[in-house]
């Protein structure tokens, strides 16, 4: 009766026609306050409270790259740079400086992106208490609208920021994509348009041509202001109406239209290949139009589509893991292609040297799936995991972020796509999973493949030697696989207990507190295994899981360090107890758990989360790995395989070989420093791999596991109850201090490598063990990377436009002993690179003997407090905050004890402290250059 009612209360709103081309009939949640300004602006109002006390400001622009005449190629990205450079409320850099005195930061809360169809500005995390500032931030969408100052030297400044831009962005993958786009897009506009434009044009384009752009298509009737927070929305309607609504509406405005791509009765074919190009990759794609209205039925298609797509996913990786074949992997999913079109493709990774056989395989088990459809089973474990998943959302709706609402909101206005409560589309998905049957599904997937409209591309390294199959190769393997009847799919399905091991009731011997965090309770179990409870109600049903035991790979001898790497990934490939690991993925359908070890430096351990009712399982799965691991041949010669493949092309990527460089003169080449290269695979050891993970997750008495959330004093008995019975011999182990690291003095290298787009690649590392560590010195270590980043930005992108961005990181880390260590890393125009990395070391300079800008420092103190105030209202904040506070025995620093901290460093204590720091530090400097022809 109920779904009745719902239907009912579709049809009688009726169409809701948001955006030009798409409609809907499933009406916007009730609460979101949704109106369209006299200009013809829409705005979006969402009242949310997570994180409390923020809101973000999203503008949606409904015009991007595809709307570009050809003279102005590149501008509509060029346009979304300039935005941020000056506007009728706020001169120069003025919106960025605002923003910052309130803890906003740009790139991380300040951003924007372009692409073909829409161009979209944020401004997130915005504190709320001061009405003035909520102003403030509707005054910069406002003038983004249409009051960008556009100034004739900011112009010029910022094309070449947008030519490094787009040298750092030209990698293989992105010149690949270039090859492929006349033949995907079919020879239509977006061929011509890859939103970075044509360098010759920004360089050169005259002021008009960005104007005129600008004039054109910034139009309120192509615009939305999205507005999602701890806020209340009558009242920022009322400043929506006020200020938005002022903007004039042109008289006469161009028409936004829509482009199409042509059809294809035939086959489509395309080879791309680069030297730089590391895998091989071949898509089978279907191009669909979108459906136009988003009505129930189409709803429940596309929550048809996605449970097929899952399970022939499902059956892909089943049999790559338990097979020998050609695949690296294989998969199908449904993407986006344009506004008006979208891609449903049979995607396949093979292994080197084996394209046709990968391929067969693959598609052999997609035409299976066309031919005899899906069983039921698989079936009944997709429906577990979709409604489980939307039944822990809808517990944890008060954890949705204001992003997640704003970008759903967003794609309501471009495309119509239904945006429900989580109350409202929880209970739709659940009365669609119940009637959806076998038959309806077998129906949607095959209905996703189309006749026409088919595109075959491959992509991989440009190779001497290397040949790639035509195009009737492959077309002659789709014949022969739809000629011949397959076999339906069957599987095995182990119906056994996770754990079979009869467990005993052990004695807690001893309870303890942990300093500083009242409500968290320690507990010591008979074997000497150490228990961490912290209950909290910051999120509704969520329990964070994290142990830990000192050694990690530190007590690994040298030569067993290849095996080390891959100790853990080998366990987790191979299952667990009397389960593979795809009888394993099987068994845990419906259950919102996951649990996986690790063996890192200094301490290997235990990472993983669940929901309160699956705390059983994600204990059991622990037990499991301690006392009955599994360690399969085949998932050993898996990775293998993919290491091999990775490999087998290294030489020709710069990436890894700079990287490589970076990691040996960081480590002054030391011999526990393990790079992995075609030479070396052999060095990797199955049996070695497997001692090690047994050796390190197996001594209970040297771990401590810490649990935070939904969790409670009564839930140790279920604790005890598997992990005291994991053996325990009382003996406790210690990492070893390798005291790896930088040389003593300044280190240097000079690469020069073959690029197809030259550029220089710049890494810088200042190092210094001779420090103290406190907590007030490890918050000044930070903010000399964020002082260093501000000054980077302008002296190097800004000024200079020598690079797209300087990243800058600094820290002070207290294990296995204290380290200061800096690092600055960009990519840039090699004619450049002399003068740019001498601003790198003249400002790391300036700050040890001139005071940095008091506003600057203020800006960076602000953004502190204000992400210390989010951060302590998340479960997973206190789980690091508990799990370090053990490894390190320090004291707990109380949230406003840290606050009054940050608010304690000075501009003089910044001096002091990089003067300290700094000048005494041994010095990495690495570059890589382009080769000269």
């Amino acid at each position: 009766m109920k779904a009745k009612i719902f239907l009912v209360h579709f049809m009688i709103l009726g169409l809701a026609q948001v955006s030009a081309q798409f409609k809907t009939t499933i009406p916007l949640r009730k609460d979101v306050v949704h109106g369209t300004l006299n200009n013809g602006m829409q705005y979006f109002i969402l009242h949310n409270e997570w994180p409390k006390e923020r809101a973000d400001f999203y503008f949606v622009q409904n015009v991007g790259a595809i709307l570009e005449d050809d003279n102005q190629n590149g501008l509509a990205h060029f346009l979304e740079h300039m935005a941020f450079n000056g506007t009728e409320h706020f001169k120069g850099k003025g919106i960025i400086n605002m923003l910052a005195k309130h803890g906003v930061t740009f790139g991380r809360d300040i951003n924007a992106y372009t692409a073909h169809d829409e161009t979209v500005y944020n401004l997130s995390n915005v504190p709320v208490k001061n009405p003035a500032l909520l102003d403030s931030c509707l005054y910069i969408l406002h003038d983004w609208s249409g009051f960008l100052s556009l100034k004739d030297a900011e112009i010029d400044a910022e094309r070449g920021v947008i030519h490094e831009e787009w040298r750092t962005r030209r990698n293989a993958d992105l010149r690949i994509g270039s090859q492929l786009e006349p033949v995907i897009y079919n020879g239509s506009k977006y061929s011509k348009r890859d939103v970075l434009g044509d360098m010759d044009l920004i360089e050169n384009f005259k002021y008009k041509q960005l104007r005129d752009y600008y004039k054109k298509w910034y139009l309120p009737n192509h615009q939305a202001v999205i507005i999602v927070g701890d806020i209340d929305p009558a009242k920022i309607e009322q400043q929506v109406k006020k200020i938005m609504g002022s903007i004039p509406m042109p008289s006469n405005p161009a028409e936004r239209t829509y482009e199409s791509i042509p059809d294809n009765d035939k086959l489509l074919y395309k080879l791309a290949v680069d030297k730089e190009a590391q895998k091989t990759s071949i898509s089978l794609n279907f191009k669909r139009n979108k459906t136009l209205v988003q009505d129930p039925a189409a709803f429940e298609n596309s929550i048809t589509e996605q449970l097929a797509l899952q399970m022939l996913n499902n059956r892909f990786r089943e049999y790559i893991v338990n097979n020998e074949t050609a695949l690296l992997s294989a998969g199908v999913s449904y993407s986006n292609l344009t506004r008006l079109s979208s891609f449903f493709t049979l995607e396949v990774t093979p292994k080197n040297g084996k394209l046709l056989e990968a391929f067969q395989q693959a598609y052999t088990e997609y035409e299976r799936a066309i031919q005899n459809g899906f069983t039921k089973e698989e079936l009944g474990r997709v429906k577990e995991n979709m409604l489980k998943n939307f039944e822990n959302q809808l517990k944890n709706k008060d954890k949705i972020s204001n992003g997640n609402w704003a970008s759903q909101l967003q794609n309501y206005f471009l495309e119509a796509s239904p945006v429900m409560s989580l109350e409202d589309e929880s209970e739709f998905v659940k009365r669609t999973l119940a009637k959806v049957d076998i038959e309806q599904i077998n129906k949607a997937f095959r209905a996703l493949p189309t006749e026409k409209n088919q595109i075959l591309t491959v992509s991989g390294p440009e190779k001497e030697g290397v040949m790639y199959p035509a195009e009737a190769d492959y077309t002659a393997v789709i014949k022969k696989v739809k000629e011949q009847k397959l076999a339906p799919y069957t599987e095995t399905v182990n119906n056994v207990a996770l754990v079979t091991d009869k467990l005993t009731v052990k004695p807690i011997t001893k309870k303890f507190e942990v300093n500083g965090i009242k409500e968290a309770k320690g507990y010591v179990l008979e074997n000497g295994a150490k228990v961490i409870i912290y209950p909290t109600t910051l999120s509704q049903d969520q329990i964070l899981f994290a142990a830990f035991s000192p050694g990690g790979n530190s007590v690994v001898a040298q030569n067993d360090l290849p095996s080390a790497q891959i100790a853990t990934v080998l366990a987790k490939n191979s299952g667990l107890g009397d389960f593979k690991v795809t009888d394993l993925q099987k068994q845990l359908a419906g259950k919102s758990v996951k649990v996986g070890p690790y063996i890192g430096e200094y301490y290997e351990g235990f990472s993983g989360s669940a929901v309160k009712q699956d705390l059983e399982t994600l204990l059991q799965l622990t037990y499991l790995y301690f006392k009955h691991p599994r360690f399969e041949t085949q998932a050993y010669k898996r990775i293998i395989d993919h290491y091999s493949n990775a490999l087998e092309n290294v030489n020709d990527d710069n990436g890894k070989v700079y990287g490589d460089t970076i990691a040996l003169l960081d480590t002054n080449h030391n011999k526990r420093t393990f790079l992995l290269s075609k030479e070396n695979l052999a060095d990797l050891n199955f049996d070695t791999a497997s001692k090690i993970f047994q050796s390190r997750i197996s001594n209970a008495s040297d771990f401590t596991f810490v649990f935070v959330g939904n969790i409670a004093e009564s839930d140790i008995e279920n604790i005890n109850k598997y992990l005291g019975n994991v053996s325990g011999n009382h003996t406790q182990e210690k990492f070893i201090d390798h005291k790896i690291g930088t040389a003593k003095g300044v280190s240097k290298e000079k690469l020069i490598r073959k690029m197809s787009v030259p550029k220089t690649s710049i890494y810088v590392h200042y190092e210094n063990k001779d420090v103290a560590f406190s907590d007030k010195n490890q918050i000044m270590a930070y903010m000399l990377s964020q002082l260093l980043d501000k000054r980077y930005l302008e002296k190097i992108r800004e000024d200079e436009g020598g690079s797209y961005g300087v990243q800058t990181q600094s820290s002070l880390s207290e294990n296995p002993a204290p380290v200061f260590s800096l690092r600055v890393s960009f990519d840039c125009n090699p004619e450049k690179d002399s003068k740019l990395l001498q601003i790198v070391y003249n400002e790391l300079q300036t700050i040890t003997v001139k005071d940095v800008d008091a506003k600057d420092l203020s800006d960076i103190k602000e953004d502190l407090v204000k992400s210390n105030q989010q951060n302590i209202k998340s479960n997973s904040y206190w789980l690091s905050t508990i799990t370090s506070q053990l490894q390190s025995g320090d004291k707990y620093l109380s949230s406003a004890a840290y606050e009054k901290l940050i608010r304690s460093v000075s501009v003089q204590d910044i001096k002091k402290y990089a003067g300290e720091v700094l000048p005494k530090a041994n010095q990495v400097e690495v570059l890589m250059q382009p080769k000269k022809d």
